[in-house]
């Protein structure tokens, strides 16, 4: 099948803070490591591009246990209590390893509380750009030896379906099989798919569809974070949340403070502000009360833009930012499918139905270096083994005007009918016409992304409530019974509620409940 094989004790499939992390950890852990990415490691993705913000313990008073109950909270009582107890406890001493192992300059926001913090936690790095910390990632892994496979583009699992095996990639027109006893996937989330969003056209989700297509489960699919904080014109940049706390405020197109009727105003969860913002006609944002000096050190992509002399409007609107749901792990990364670990954006359970801010790239460093430990000492010889070769040759020979027809129509979907503001009935049609396009191609790879975009409006579906992110105008309210999570497990899915018990949360599994797909 393959052009050529190549056989490590670790694959790393991805090129961002989690996976660089990962790769790391294996290494540092005795394994010899492989990090495949369909771009340049430490170059691309939206940890690359991100603002460098981290949440670290520092503030007097504060505590892990304190953190931990803002990550429940944030997370709308879904928050997979382990993971959350992991970031919490963790969290500090991998942030202060950017500056300490990696020369990353850190600087600390002690004043501001990010919005669900109880205390100031927020961390910059590298002067609040993201690539500063995945070029040292990056660098460090190049000086440990690890061996980058860059510009790969990965097909397949190869697996039996009890045991994966690695993973088959494709580079120009070839195919190769990249062989382990554990394979990490850290690929991002699936933004990419909405037509309006802040991450890059590389995140798209196609790792989530695959092992969905492997009967890998996945969780909270349904749960998309839209970010209230991005200017709309005169530029699309970021608006940093800091000048919300000294000054600025959003006004609609009646020039009213629309958020004035909440405790935190323009500093609520994000799933709080970007729907008011939704609900606008327009919104503006204004800076008049903000210092200048407060303006050049805490939003400098603004201050730029102010001191070009734009004397219009300054429009702010929401855009597709992250993704809580994704594949199903443990503590420890671990899947349901032996050999196959993951982290990141790309896994599920730990944000629940809304994250908090700065968890994003903490995620990363704290449960990358988990994973890239749990694989390495997963050492195990691979002899013979069988497996189904589902990707050949002619599955990259694709009509390429028909796949990016397609996938435009994938991102309208996305947008227009599972965005920030969803109905039960868009969302069924959703699914629909999702499952109809994935039957219009041939591309194995563009397969995925839609199936991964199919179960996040499936997910949606079947939820008939509004909790965090998952806006649904035909249930509005919170309801007691869709406590818990929505599993999806090829093309059935399970919803296994919550008891809370003395904060410790309990699951009761529930037998999987088959819906028409």
């Amino acid at each position: 099948m393959s052009d050529k094989s190549y056989h490590f004790d670790v694959i790393v499939v991805g090129g961002g803070h989690a996976a660089l992390v990962a790769a790391i950890s294996a290494w540092d852990s005795g394994a010899s490591v492989a990090l495949v990415t369909k771009g340049k490691a430490g170059l691309g993705g939206s940890s690359v591009i991100s603002d460098g913000v981290y949440a670290a313990i520092f503030s007097e008073h504060d505590s892990s246990d304190i953190y931990y109950t803002d990550i429940l909270k944030g997370g709308k009582g879904l928050s997979n209590p382990r993971l959350a107890k992991v970031l919490a406890e963790e969290c500090t001493e991998r942030v202060m390893e950017l500056e300490s192992v990696y020369g990353v300059e850190l600087q600390f926001e002690k004043i501001v509380a990010t919005p669900g913090h109880f205390y100031p936690r927020r961390v910059y790095a590298g002067k609040g750009i993201g690539k500063t910390v995945t070029k040292a990632l990056r660098d460090a892994a190049i000086d440990k030896g690890i061996t980058l496979f860059e510009n790969y583009t990965v097909l397949d699992l190869i697996s039996d379906g009890k045991q994966n095996y690695g993973v088959v990639a494709q580079k120009d027109n070839q195919i190769y099989e990249f062989i382990a006893p554990s394979t990490i996937l850290a690929t991002g989330g699936f933004g990419g798919l909405y037509t309006s969003t802040d991450n890059p056209r590389d995140i798209t989700g196609e790792a989530i569809g695959m092992v969905w297509r492997h009967g890998i489960e996945l969780i909270d699919m349904e749960f998309v974070q839209f970010y209230p904080y991005r200017l709309k014109s005169p530029a699309n940049i970021d608006v940093m949340t800091k000048i919300f706390g000294k000054g600025a405020i959003l006004r609609n197109e009646k020039q009213e403070r629309f958020m004035e009727r909440y405790p935190k105003k323009e500093l609520e969860t994000r799933d709080v502000l970007s729907y008011e913002m939704f609900q606008q006609k327009e919104v503006y944002l204004d800076f008049s009360n903000v210092s200048e000096n407060d303006l050049e050190i805490d939003s400098p992509a603004l201050f730029r833009l102010i001191k070009k002399g734009h004397e219009g409007k300054w429009i702010m609107s929401p855009v597709q930012h992250y993704c809580m749901g994704g594949i199903k792990v443990d503590e420890w990364g671990k899947t349901s499918l032996n050999g196959l670990y993951a982290c990141g954006e790309c896994t599920g359970g730990l944000h629940g139905a809304n994250r908090l801010g700065g968890g994003s790239i903490t995620e990363a460093l704290v449960f990358g270096k988990r994973t890239g430990y749990a694989a390495a000492e997963n050492k195990k010889e691979i002899t013979l083994f069988n497996y189904t070769k589902t990707v050949s040759p002619t599955d990259i020979e694709v009509n390429r005007e028909l796949e990016k027809e397609i996938y435009t129509k994938v991102r309208e979907i996305m947008w227009e009918k599972a965005g920030i503001e969803r109905t039960t009935q868009t969302l069924l049609q959703a699914k629909e016409e999702l499952n109809q396009l994935a039957e219009e191609t041939s591309s194995v790879r563009l397969k995925d992304k839609i199936r991964a975009a199919w179960a996040s409006v499936y997910a949606a579906s079947i939820r008939i409530e509004s909790r965090g992110a998952h806006k649904l105008q035909n249930a509005a309210s919170e309801k007691k019974e869709w406590e818990g999570n929505i599993e999806i497990h090829n093309k059935s899915a399970r919803f296994i509620p919550a008891a809370l018990d003395e904060g410790r949360r309990k699951k009761e599994q529930v037998a999987y409940e088959n819906h028409q797909v």
